[in-house]
Protein backbone atom coordinates (compact mmCIF):
# COMPACT_ATOMS: atom_id res chain seq x y z
CA UNK A 1 0.00 0.00 0.00
CA UNK A 2 3.17 2.43 0.17
CA UNK A 3 3.60 2.13 -3.27
CA UNK A 4 0.56 3.87 -4.05
CA UNK A 5 1.90 6.87 -2.53
CA UNK A 6 5.39 6.64 -4.16
CA UNK A 7 5.75 8.73 -7.00
CA UNK A 8 9.04 7.25 -9.05
CA UNK A 9 10.15 9.49 -12.60
CA UNK A 10 10.06 5.81 -14.36
CA UNK A 11 9.46 2.15 -14.19
CA UNK A 12 13.39 1.29 -12.71
CA UNK A 13 13.12 3.99 -9.86
CA UNK A 14 10.34 2.27 -8.49
CA UNK A 15 11.58 -1.21 -8.86
CA UNK A 16 14.45 0.43 -6.56
CA UNK A 17 11.89 1.76 -4.63
CA UNK A 18 10.16 -1.88 -4.01
CA UNK A 19 13.79 -3.62 -3.63
CA UNK A 20 14.44 -0.94 -0.76
CA UNK A 21 11.26 -1.95 0.86
CA UNK A 22 12.17 -5.49 1.04
CA UNK A 23 14.14 -5.08 3.65
CA UNK A 24 13.30 -6.69 7.37
CA UNK A 25 15.00 -4.27 9.44
CA UNK A 26 16.89 -0.79 8.93
CA UNK A 27 19.50 0.95 10.60
CA UNK A 28 18.69 4.65 12.19
CA UNK A 29 20.64 7.14 13.93
CA UNK A 30 23.84 9.21 13.31
CA UNK A 31 26.07 6.18 12.68
CA UNK A 32 23.62 3.43 12.48
CA UNK A 33 23.20 2.82 16.23
CA UNK A 34 19.31 1.53 16.31
CA UNK A 35 17.79 -1.47 14.26
CA UNK A 36 14.81 -0.70 13.00
CA UNK A 37 12.34 -3.08 11.62
CA UNK A 38 10.58 -2.55 8.56
CA UNK A 39 7.23 -0.03 9.28
CA UNK A 40 5.35 -1.64 6.06
CA UNK A 41 5.70 -5.30 7.30
CA UNK A 42 5.92 -4.63 10.97
CA UNK A 43 2.23 -2.76 10.71
CA UNK A 44 0.81 -5.36 8.37
CA UNK A 45 2.12 -7.94 10.73
CA UNK A 46 0.90 -6.06 13.78
CA UNK A 47 -2.72 -6.45 12.29
CA UNK A 48 -2.57 -10.28 12.04
CA UNK A 49 -0.37 -11.12 15.25
CA UNK A 50 0.27 -11.04 18.57
CA UNK A 51 3.97 -10.77 19.92
CA UNK A 52 6.20 -10.39 22.61
CA UNK A 53 8.31 -6.69 21.86
CA UNK A 54 10.82 -5.56 24.03
CA UNK A 55 11.83 -1.76 23.68
CA UNK A 56 14.82 0.27 25.06
CA UNK A 57 14.50 -0.55 28.24
CA UNK A 58 14.69 -4.40 27.77
CA UNK A 59 11.14 -4.94 29.67
CA UNK A 60 8.96 -7.45 27.28
CA UNK A 61 5.89 -6.26 26.77
CA UNK A 62 2.52 -7.79 25.05
CA UNK A 63 1.45 -6.83 21.79
CA UNK A 64 -1.89 -7.37 20.67
CA UNK A 65 -3.42 -6.66 17.38
CA UNK A 66 -4.38 -3.56 16.81
CA UNK A 67 -5.03 -0.82 14.14
CA UNK A 68 -1.67 0.89 13.43
CA UNK A 69 -1.87 4.75 12.31
CA UNK A 70 0.93 5.43 10.20
CA UNK A 71 3.04 8.44 11.63
CA UNK A 72 2.44 10.57 8.55
CA UNK A 73 -1.45 10.75 9.82
CA UNK A 74 -3.18 9.40 6.75
CA UNK A 75 -5.07 6.95 6.04
CA UNK A 76 -4.78 5.04 3.10
CA UNK A 77 -7.60 4.37 1.01
CA UNK A 78 -5.41 5.51 -2.29
CA UNK A 79 -5.79 1.25 -3.70
CA UNK A 80 -9.37 1.09 -2.91
CA UNK A 81 -9.71 4.43 -4.75
CA UNK A 82 -8.62 3.68 -7.90
CA UNK A 83 -10.33 0.19 -7.75
CA UNK A 84 -13.63 1.84 -7.25
CA UNK A 85 -12.48 4.26 -9.79
CA UNK A 86 -11.75 1.87 -12.24
CA UNK A 87 -14.96 -0.16 -11.40
CA UNK A 88 -17.01 3.49 -11.79
CA UNK A 89 -15.34 3.90 -15.50
CA UNK A 90 -16.55 0.22 -16.34
CA UNK A 91 -13.12 -1.35 -16.73
CA UNK A 92 -13.62 -4.39 -14.66
CA UNK A 93 -16.70 -5.27 -17.08
CA UNK A 94 -15.39 -7.82 -19.32
CA UNK A 95 -15.92 -5.64 -22.32
CA UNK A 96 -13.48 -3.17 -20.05
CA UNK A 97 -11.16 -5.77 -19.97
CA UNK A 98 -10.49 -6.18 -22.82
CA UNK A 99 -10.34 -2.59 -23.71
CA UNK A 100 -7.88 -2.22 -20.85
CA UNK A 101 -5.55 -5.44 -22.12
CA UNK A 102 -5.02 -3.98 -25.60
CA UNK A 103 -4.30 -0.23 -24.49
CA UNK A 104 -1.73 -1.40 -21.67
CA UNK A 105 0.02 -4.19 -23.62
CA UNK A 106 1.08 -1.65 -25.91
CA UNK A 107 3.91 -0.27 -23.49
CA UNK A 108 6.29 -2.68 -21.56
CA UNK A 109 7.74 -1.24 -18.43
CA UNK A 110 10.90 -2.27 -17.85
CA UNK A 111 13.00 0.53 -16.97
CA UNK A 112 12.42 4.03 -18.77
CA UNK A 113 8.66 4.12 -18.96
CA UNK A 114 7.40 7.16 -16.94
CA UNK A 115 4.56 9.07 -15.90
CA UNK A 116 3.79 10.37 -18.82
CA UNK A 117 3.35 6.68 -20.14
CA UNK A 118 1.29 5.78 -17.36
CA UNK A 119 -0.85 9.25 -18.04
CA UNK A 120 -1.29 8.32 -21.76
CA UNK A 121 -2.15 4.66 -21.45
CA UNK A 122 -5.12 5.79 -18.55
CA UNK A 123 -5.81 8.71 -21.09
CA UNK A 124 -6.57 5.98 -24.55
CA UNK A 125 -8.15 3.34 -21.65
CA UNK A 126 -11.07 6.00 -20.56
CA UNK A 127 -11.92 7.36 -24.15
CA UNK A 128 -12.04 2.98 -24.91
CA UNK A 129 -14.25 2.99 -22.38
CA UNK A 130 -16.40 6.22 -22.81
CA UNK A 131 -16.49 4.88 -26.75
CA UNK A 132 -17.69 1.78 -25.81
CA UNK A 133 -20.27 3.72 -23.46
CA UNK A 134 -18.74 1.53 -20.22
CA UNK A 135 -18.80 4.11 -18.00
CA UNK A 136 -21.53 4.09 -15.52
CA UNK A 137 -23.62 6.73 -13.81
CA UNK A 138 -21.64 6.62 -10.28
CA UNK A 139 -18.22 7.83 -12.48
CA UNK A 140 -17.42 10.90 -11.35
CA UNK A 141 -14.47 13.59 -12.31
CA UNK A 142 -13.23 13.21 -9.38
CA UNK A 143 -12.32 9.12 -10.15
CA UNK A 144 -10.53 10.55 -13.66
CA UNK A 145 -8.04 12.55 -11.50
CA UNK A 146 -7.63 9.69 -8.93
CA UNK A 147 -6.86 7.42 -11.87
CA UNK A 148 -4.28 9.66 -13.02
CA UNK A 149 -2.71 10.53 -9.70
CA UNK A 150 -3.13 7.40 -7.89
CA UNK A 151 -2.72 4.43 -10.05
CA UNK A 152 0.94 2.84 -9.72
CA UNK A 153 3.06 2.45 -12.54
CA UNK A 154 2.94 -1.12 -13.75
CA UNK A 155 6.22 -2.78 -12.74
CA UNK A 156 5.87 -6.58 -15.08
CA UNK A 157 6.52 -6.94 -18.80
CA UNK A 158 3.61 -6.96 -20.37
CA UNK A 159 1.76 -10.08 -21.04
CA UNK A 160 -0.23 -11.35 -24.24
CA UNK A 161 -4.21 -11.77 -23.68
CA UNK A 162 -5.05 -15.00 -24.54
CA UNK A 163 -7.11 -14.74 -27.20
CA UNK A 164 -10.23 -11.98 -25.80
CA UNK A 165 -10.36 -14.48 -22.69
CA UNK A 166 -11.04 -12.87 -19.05
CA UNK A 167 -9.44 -15.36 -16.56
CA UNK A 168 -11.10 -17.97 -15.63
CA UNK A 169 -12.57 -16.63 -11.91
CA UNK A 170 -14.78 -14.25 -14.06
CA UNK A 171 -16.78 -17.29 -15.12
CA UNK A 172 -20.48 -15.71 -16.15
CA UNK A 173 -20.48 -12.37 -14.22
CA UNK A 174 -18.47 -9.61 -14.26
CA UNK A 175 -16.22 -8.04 -11.58
CA UNK A 176 -18.24 -5.28 -11.39
CA UNK A 177 -21.43 -7.39 -10.39
CA UNK A 178 -19.55 -9.10 -7.74
CA UNK A 179 -18.42 -5.45 -5.88
CA UNK A 180 -22.13 -4.62 -6.08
Amino acid sequence: MDAQHWKPTDAHELQGYVDQHRKSHYLEGYVGEYIMPNWSTWSRESLLYADIVTYEDGEPMWHSPEAVIAPWGWDDLGPWQVCMSLRDMGAFTRDGLNIASSVWSQTDFKDSQHWGDTRRLTFEMLQGLEKSKLITEAAHEDQVRILYEQWQLPMSPKRRPRSNMCPPFFGRHDLQAQML
